[in-house]
């Protein structure tokens, strides 16, 4: 990873890290350093030096804005915790057949929602401030602590005038608790203003900025610097001025939060990140954490701590843990903790899960076959199986006609979305089907006569939607 001093400098200061006291987890109010555009030029010059893989995992290390990411469909509770059993061979959680006749339906954390007055229960949803503020040991006040929770880890900028202002009265209640709390289980540091909160994530080398490359990152740093400095007229470029709008520093007419782009644009605090943080960062931000792709040490760590970090997210962030023998995926019941919907609806959700529960019906190992992490997938095999999909449900889907059109494209956005939740990956310029894909896919049954090893429904009419409880 490429680090350098801006993304991993030292504390801006004293009390840095303190809600009221320093050497704390968090702060409520934080002192605007002066000069912060020479960092932010620094900042500037290492992203103009970056390749684009480096400038991705450069910009969340200088500023850690990403929201988390899981799959969805909930594990089968009777054996979610089945560390002998492969995915490839555990409980489905079959649900491509719901795909056609309709959307899933899932409720996702309020991105539209306009702005509420903090004391407006009518209309600050399920965000909204109680009338009383619970004793910290009431059991209202742990459901208060983890929708917060919640809230920051997917959306990790919550402004009191912002899309997801209902719930920036619950982080600032247990502002206190919450620093601790992240600070503990993943060394991110959380930030309170009076108008914001703001948590610092670690990096993540594909959590940057669409459309985004090292210029494109370095004129960022040098924009923010300049709000940050309390010269708002330089900021000039209309996707530079798009992102900052989107991250509430810049307003429509062109008033800057100051106080906001101090907060983003100081240095992160660095924090060494053992075996145990490692591990608990993927667990809460990627779909999928499979053992065999582990450092020794970490590997360690996770297998003799499985049953207890299931029960320390489900407390934390409400999310439920499917152990299997390559790993563990923490899948969250209400399908709001993700940036990226599997299943969801769209044209480009629905083909991929189609795509993945043909592939792993293609090449999953029989019962008594051994179980890899992976398996390589031919070029053949995908071209093929995609070319079935979109013949059977393209036009009666009402799938996006350019992509019905442009295979190429399908197939290449079509295999991202399912590398970016943890299902494929690349190798080298093959791809290769994860086992968790076969979450997804039709139970194993006996070999079936045709093309495949295994059989599926003889009709998409007849298919069982099957989604585990």
């Amino acid at each position: 990873m490429e680090r350098h001093e801006y993304a991993s400098g030292a504390p801006a200061g004293p009390g840095r890290t303190g809600i009221g006291r320093a050497g704390g987890a968090g702060r409520l109010v934080a002192p605007a350093p002066a000069g912060l555009y020479p960092q932010a030029e620094l900042l500037a010059g290492r992203f103009a030096e970056a390749g684009p893989d480096a400038a991705h995992e450069l910009f969340t290390a200088a500023f850690g804005l990403y929201g988390a990411r899981h799959l969805g469909g909930a594990p089968d509770r009777s054996c979610a915790f089945s560390p002998r059993v492969s995915w490839w061979h555990g409980p489905s959680a079959y649900l491509t057949a719901a795909l056609r006749t309709g959307p899933p339906g899932y409720r996702r954390i309020r991105r539209d929602a306009p702005p509420a007055a903090q004391g407006d229960a009518a209309t600050a949803g399920r965000y909204r401030k109680p009338e009383r503020s619970p004793a910290a040991g009431h059991p209202a006040a742990a459901a208060e602590r983890r929708t917060a929770a919640r809230l920051l880890l997917a959306q990790p900028l919550v402004t009191a005038a912002g899309p997801h202002c209902a719930g920036f009265p619950l982080i600032r209640r247990h502002a206190g608790w919450l620093a601790e709390r992240f600070r503990e289980l993943l060394g991110y540091e959380l930030t309170v203003g009076p108008g914001w909160a703001r948590l610092r994530k670690a990096p993540l080398s594909d959590r940057g900025l669409t459309g985004y490359g090292p210029a494109g990152y370095a004129e960022l740093a040098l924009a923010l610097g300049a709000l940050a400095d309390g010269r708002a007229a330089e900021v000039e470029r209309p996707e530079v001025r798009r992102v900052l709008t989107d991250w509430q520093v810049l307003a429509a007419d062109g008033e800057a939060d100051r106080e906001l782009a101090v907060a983003l644009a100081a240095p992160p605090v660095e924090v060494a990140a053992g075996p145990g943080l490692t591990v608990r960062r993927l667990l809460a931000e990627t779909p999928v954490v499979l053992v065999d792709e582990l450092a020794p040490a970490e590997r360690d760590w996770l297998l003799g701590r499985l049953a207890a970090e299931a029960e320390l997210f489900a407390d934390f962030l409400g999310l439920e843990a499917e152990v299997r023998a390559e790993g563990m995926a923490l899948l969250d019941p209400a399908d709001e903790l993700t940036d990226l919907a599997l299943p969801g609806t769209g044209t480009l959700a629905q083909a991929a899960l189609l795509l993945a529960e043909r592939l792993v019906e293609e090449l999953r190992p029989l019962p008594e076959e051994a179980a890899p992490p992976a398996v390589l997938v031919p070029d053949a095999l995908i071209d093929g199986a995609l070319g079935d999909i979109t013949d059977d449900y393209g036009l009666r889907a009402g799938w996006e006609p350019g992509y019905l059109a442009d295979l190429t494209a399908f197939r290449r956005d079509a295999l991202d979305l399912l590398c970016r939740m943890g299902l494929t990956a690349r190798a080298g310029r093959a791809w290769v089907l994860r086992a968790p894909a076969a979450r997804y896919a039709p139970e194993l049954e006996q070999p079936a006569q045709g093309s495949g090893r295994h059989s599926r429904p003889a009709a998409p009419g007849q298919a069982r939607a099957r989604q585990s409880v």
